[in-house]
């Protein structure tokens, strides 16, 4: 398992962090504790870092799921849906998710 989850890792581009702060994000079958995860319609599961920001996504997901954090999803039409802490939502899957904050 350790060996497919490094192989799908995806480390967040550039930015203020420093490497110490730094929470690999990754896609997977399902939701790992203490992340922000977002599903696509395919089965696929990204999980987002456990605090901060996540830009550069591009993709539609049409659920997420507070394992831990609650988040926000940011759409390409500067639309938005908040995920309350340990909970579950149906996200607007005719949009595009651009970003994903987690708040800490």
């Amino acid at each position: 398992m350790a060996a497919a989850l490094g192989a799908t890792a995806l480390i967040s581009g550039p930015g203020g962090a420093s490497a110490a702060d730094v929470h690999p994000q990754y896609w997977t079958d399902r939701c790992d504790y203490g992340r922000a995860c977002l599903y696509r319609e395919d089965g696929n599961v990204f999980n987002a870092g456990h605090c901060g920001s996540t830009a550069g996504l591009s993709d539609r997901f049409d659920y997420a799921k507070a394992n831990g954090n609650s988040f926000t999803v940011y759409y390409r039409d500067r639309r938005w849906d908040f995920v309350a802490a340990w909970s579950e939502r149906i996200l607007d899957v005719t949009n595009v998710v651009v970003q994903v904050n987690v708040h800490c």
